[in-house]
């Protein structure tokens, strides 16, 4: 077994983690800290921001257990994106998100959207990717 402690106020007093958004050249942030990063599984602890919206992208398959706060969500699923759904999460919701989902998360004034986002197996990248070496990506 692998135990650890999610300790909410930690999380909080992190620095905001800058990411690609979801758009060709825009930013996202949250924090974010991964208290079990285990080639069976991760655990990954996060805050969206109270009073602003969170997009992403999934490309794999996760769960979200909602710990503290709320978000209204809007969504689109895979293959083609075309339906857009909302649902809101609340306080002790468990939520499945299937890979290749694409979600903004509204988060209303006062607390933030704080979640422990679990996934297995966890997943890898190539190596070329990990050392920005596009060079790979793109015919000469």
């Amino acid at each position: 077994m692998i135990v650890t402690h999610l300790d909410r106020e930690e999380l909080l007093d992190r620095e905001p983690t800058v990411f690609g958004g979801m758009s060709p050249g825009s930013k996202e942030s949250f924090r974010l800290s991964f208290p079990i990063n285990d080639p069976h599984g991760v655990v990954c602890w996060e805050a969206f921001d109270a009073g602003r919206s969170t997009e992403w992208a999934f490309w794999h398959s996760e769960f979200h257990v909602c710990l503290g706060g709320s978000a209204d969500v809007t969504y689109t699923l895979p293959p083609n994106h075309q339906d857009v759904l909302t649902t809101s999460i609340r306080e002790g919701d468990a939520v499945l998100i299937l890979a290749g989902t694409r979600a903004r998360f509204d988060v209303p004034p006062g607390d933030p959207y704080v979640h422990v986002s679990l996934f297995q197996p966890r997943y890898e990248y190539a190596k070329y990717l990990l050392e920005k070496r596009y060079d790979k990506l793109v015919r000469s």
